[in-house]
């Protein structure tokens, strides 16, 4: 008798994404508190056409949190990133329920681990596009290729109120998601200078 419902027994048994990423470009690792266990999500980005080339994932977790670590992973393995809508947790947590079921009220957390290390593993390769952008302009938006010169710009000719406003005018913000914690603290900063 399985302790598991039966597609996430299924994944347990035979997840099809462990391991790590070759040439892992974003790497993420998340703990539970509640249980101690981690989850680590590891992404290789083809950085030309911004695509996740593989995802990866290695955990110690129980079956729920393997289940939705090899959901997730599949999920994102040949998307590009422009179509994350920014990994929204959400919509990601509603992806993985209607794939293996709700999770039961304690398992929760378990899916919100795997989802802490796809937003770790999506910043880490923000910082990598970053450290490999060789333009004289500082890049905010590695997805789209904005530069801070260009979002400044917008903020201090339109001064939107929130990123979705600069992302409707320049696609910032758009893709993984990483930066709209940055562009955020553009808009707050110029809000202060009024």
């Amino acid at each position: 008798m399985a302790v598991y419902p039966p597609d996430v027994n299924a994944r347990l048994i035979s997840p099809a994404r462990t391991g790590r990423a070759a040439g892992a470009n974003g790497m993420g690792t998340a703990a539970s508190f509640e249980c101690g266990c981690f989850t680590r999500i590891s992404l290789a980005v083809v950085d030309d056409v911004q695509t996740i080339r593989a995802a990866r994932f290695q955990t110690n977790g129980c079956g729920f949190m393997t289940a939705a670590a090899d959901v997730v992973t599949e999920y994102l393995t040949g998307r590009p990133l422009t179509e994350l809508h920014s990994a929204d947790s959400a919509e990601l947590e509603a992806m993985v329920g209607a794939e293996l079921g709700e999770f039961p009220p304690s398992r929760r957390q378990c899916t919100a681990v795997v989802l802490e290390a796809l937003h770790l593993a999506l910043a880490d390769y923000r910082a990598y596009a970053i450290e490999e952008f060789r333009g004289e302009k500082a890049l905010i938006c590695t997805c789209f290729g904005v530069s801070e010169e260009t979002i400044q710009a917008f903020i201090v000719a339109k001064m939107p109120e929130t990123v979705a406003e600069v992302t409707a005018a320049c696609r910032a913000g758009g893709g993984c998601g990483s930066c709209r914690m940055l562009i955020q603290e553009m808009i707050d900063e110029q809000a202060l200078g009024r």
